[in-house]
């Protein structure tokens, strides 16, 4: 599916809206009705204002959601305060409760967020709200910072849909991302169940991929259910994997200054615990991604990451890259084995690196980008 043209957020129930005016951008969702909803937050103990104030209402009820881009409103004495008049002034023009609105923020740390420039944005968004796939994808553009391309999916299973949007490209690591992830769905099930699913999708997507290895203050997923489809939770499980798994790619895929997009699939694993340790490890290692930058096979980073991660023992573990249809293995239980044809598979702009650890039956996924010199630039030069 073309992520440029699917309907996104704007299942029916839902509108959306996205303006970007200079550095600043406002996002509008909005349902018709009152939604159950459920929410996953950063793992870093420095919290943004949004996320203290959004981390309250979820799980539970939500009706609206306003997001900006150009400020994360995070270090600063008024973070709460300025999160809360955001989520009230968007309320007071949707006409909605201000308790039923879920606010998130992203862009620079440490600077006053300017409010009278955001009411400004959200008085002049509002109007085009729409249950458009263009509105959808409008609100995507709108917070977008580093981002090349906006991000969106969209999944049905049973009769339940799942749409998110979400950006994200620089300080991308497992247990959230510099990311902001908005879904909705028609799923008729109650905010602890909607709060379970969410869970696993996110352990099996947003945190399976880095781009840097650091960790936002920001990070948020909020998925808003107007409940009026029945099915079942299997049936939602899927379209929420889906659509998460699609938008965590779509994020690695823009990691700042990315020239290829990698996948790590780790597979041979005593447990589940070890699989995604080695996975993790892999595609937060510097040493992995420049090599791939560089087109060089270099499997001892590849062991030593995962080696310093979980307990592997080397003679049992097999490496090997695959890209353009074809697959080179590289080392064997113990053995490097001929270079020219992984040398020529790292040309592809897609990868993926296959790590076999030879102890059991257990697999992990994860992905990630290549670490280039303009990742070094982009970030050099943000203020």
């Amino acid at each position: 599916m073309d992520s440029q043209k699917c309907r996104g957020v704007c299942v029916p129930g839902f509108k959306a809206a996205g303006l970007k005016d200079g550095k600043y951008g406002v996002m509008l969702i909005v349902a018709d009705r009152l939604c159950a909803a459920a929410g996953v937050f950063t793992g870093n103990s420095v919290k943004a204002g949004p996320v203290l104030v959004s981390g309250k209402l979820v799980p539970g009820v939500l009706r609206a959601v306003v997001a900006n881009s150009g400020n994360a409103n995070c270090c600063v004495d008024s973070q709460v305060k300025d999160a809360r008049s955001m989520a009230s002034y968007a309320a007071k023009v949707l006409g909605v409760e201000s308790s039923s609105v879920g606010v998130c923020s992203t862009g620079i740390i440490g600077k006053p967020i300017d409010l009278k420039k955001l009411f400004s944005l959200v008085d002049r968004v509002a109007p085009s709200l729409s249950s458009s796939s263009a509105a959808s994808l409008a609100a995507a553009k709108a917070i977008m910072t580093t981002d090349t391309v906006p991000k969106q999916a969209h999944a049905e299973y049973g009769g339940i849909q799942v749409g998110g949007i979400v950006k994200g490209a620089g300080m991308i690591a497992p247990n959230m991302a510099t990311m902001l992830a908005f879904i909705t769905t028609n799923a008729d099930f109650p905010p602890i169940i909607l709060q379970r699913c969410l869970k696993e999708s996110v352990e099996k997507s947003f945190n399976m991929i880095a781009v840097d290895g650091d960790m936002s203050t920001n990070d948020t997923v909020l998925l808003l259910s107007n409940r009026t489809k029945k099915g079942t939770t299997i049936d939602l499980q899927k379209a929420l994997d889906e659509v998460t798994t699609s938008l965590a790619k779509q994020i690695a895929r823009d990691g700042e200054g990315a020239t290829k997009f990698i996948e790590v699939n780790v597979t041979g694993a005593k447990n589940k615990d070890a699989a995604k340790k080695a996975a993790h490890a892999i595609i937060r290692s510097p040493l992995v991604k420049t090599a791939l930058y560089g087109e060089n096979p270099n499997w001892g980073r590849i062991l030593a990451s995962a080696g310093a991660a979980t307990k592997i023992n080397y003679i049992q573990t097999t490496v090997a890259f695959e890209g353009g249809g074809k697959k080179a293995f590289v080392f064997r239980r113990g053995r490097s084995l001929p270079l020219e044809s992984a040398h020529q598979i790292l040309k592809n702009h897609d990868i993926i690196v296959h790590f076999d650890i030879g102890a059991g039956k257990e697999e992990a996924k994860a992905w990630t980008c290549d670490l280039s010199p303009q990742y070094v630039k982009i970030n050099a030069e943000y203020s």
